[in-house]
């Protein structure tokens, strides 16, 4: 029998960051254009570059706002200082903050300190802590931020867990809506298993950052106090290793999310800001991949024709037309009505085409259909829900009927599924129904399903 290693095992410990690192699915770097207003929580002046500067750098080039809010005042790296006093080491690493927040593209106007004490930033519990988040919450509410960027709920500092305290009872008073996403720094120098993520609590997902990494490194640098013995006259004073920045100059950063998200899914409201940014957020009419993927889910159909069809999310109904070639009758529903509009005037000529606000699973049209599409909808789904819109799209089939899958599959932080496990999850769940076409390529997977019993030919 196997012995079981401990949870303080050197090398069990050491195995699973490497297989956090290894192993953490690619999150594409276009996928966060819904990650509009961004604020960066930073317990001290550089741990902002250290954990996440490529997210920041990736935001700021693509004209997306972000704002870093440094939680404490730095002023403990060096207490033994007789050359910089408490107040000047505070001055000092807050130009030194400026400086790479300048490197990562944030101006100086949405660079802000809480300048709570360094090494007790007040935690949940502590006397000072209701007035930290009174303070957080007033300072962030102004700026209606959508993501929450915080250090890693078990991160060995102290100021770093208490600085997530913080963030979640903001967070809470805020309201619902605010994407959460944690970032390790101290996490890298664990020396036992309980503080590392559990499968069962994170989702783990990283970021090619390998072609803004020279930028990043350059704003670590920036902070010179940390590293460089700017503070020369205590020896007892922090200094950043080069072994622990070479965690941090590798061509990904890691990322946790909550696993909790998977029981949620997106509606009207995240929808509704995404077309408030653009007409076409996807690129659907001018995207190559969307081009290449339109052409292979037509090419998939078994049939020439098909007498009724529903599209679910049929968005600004760039696939709508071509489906409506094919079928007598096609119903597209969506759960925007801004997209719907854009559809509508795309479509105004095709009689045989009705385009429909529905929330499917919560509803869903009446009647039978011989096609039924998905296409670049089901990740939005939470399971409770997707097993729910499982069930209704196979007892809506006909005998014969066809049903076709098609999904996204890198893994984006915003949806609460991966298209694989949507694809999975109708697998399992589908009854007296066969797969007649699996593929995939580089960035999708396409699956059709064929209901059991006869259907008329179309040609």
């Amino acid at each position: 029998m196997a012995m079981v290693p401990l949870p303080t095992d050197p090398g069990h410990v050491a195995g699973r960051k490497d297989a956090l690192y290894e192993q953490a699915p690619d999150h594409p770097v276009g996928d966060l254009a819904a990650w509009r207003s961004t604020i960066v929580f930073s317990p001290h002046p550089d741990d902002e570059s250290l954990g996440c500067g490529g997210l920041i750098l990736h935001l700021t080039d693509r004209g997306q706002e972000v704002r870093v809010v440094f939680v404490s005042d730095g002023s403990m790296s060096h207490p033994n200082s007789q050359k910089f006093s408490s107040e000047e080491r505070t001055a000092l690493r807050e130009r030194e903050a400026l400086a790479a927040c300048s490197v990562l593209g944030v101006p100086e106007d949405r660079v802000h300190f809480l300048r709570l004490p360094d090494g007790r930033v007040p935690g949940e519990g502590h006397p000072a802590f209701a007035p930290a988040v009174e303070s957080m919450t007033e300072m962030v509410r102004q700026w209606s931020p959508d993501t929450f960027v915080v250090p890693w709920r078990r991160d060995l500092h102290e100021d770093h867990r208490a600085t997530w305290d913080i963030c979640r009872a903001a967070v809470n008073r805020i309201g619902p809506g605010i994407r959460w996403v944690e970032y390790p720094v101290w996490m890298w120098e664990a020396k036992n298993t309980g503080d590392l993520p559990r499968q069962e609590e994170m989702i783990t997902w990283s970021l090619d950052i390998a072609d803004v990494v020279n930028r990043k490194v350059e704003a670590i640098r920036a902070h010179a106090s940390q590293w460089n013995g700017v503070i020369d006259d205590d020896a007892s004073g922090f200094q950043l290793s080069e072994s622990m920045i070479g965690h941090f100059t590798r061509p990904r950063e890691i990322y946790f999310e909550p696993a909790e998200k998977r029981h949620r899914s997106l509606g009207g409201e995240y929808f509704a800001a995404i077309y408030q940014g653009s007409e076409d957020p996807w690129q659907f009419e001018t995207s190559e991949y969307e081009r290449g993927k339109y052409a292979a889910t037509l090419a998939a159909l078994p049939l020439g024709r098909y007498d009724r069809a529903l599209e679910i999310g049929c968005s600004i109904g760039v696939l709508t037309e071509q489906l409506a070639e094919r079928c007598e009758e096609l119903l597209a529903v969506d759960v925007s009505e801004a997209a719907l509009e854009r559809a509508r005037d795309r479509l105004a000529n095709q009689i045989h085409v009705e385009l429909r606000r529905l929330s499917i699973p919560q509803e869903f049209p009446e009647g039978s259909f011989n096609l039924v599409v998905l296409s670049e909808v089901g990740y939005y789904w939470s399971y409770t829900d997707l097993e729910r819109a499982i069930d209704l799209i196979q007892n809506s089939l006909r005998p014969g009927g066809v049903l076709l899958l098609v999904h996204y599959t890198p893994y984006v932080p915003d949806y609460p599924l991966t298209g694989d496990e949507v694809h999975e999850a109708f697998a399992r769940k589908l009854t007296g129904f066969e797969r007649v076409k699996g593929s995939r390529a580089d960035r999708y997977r396409l699956d059709v399903w064929k209901k059991k019993g006869l259907t008329r030919s179309h040609g």
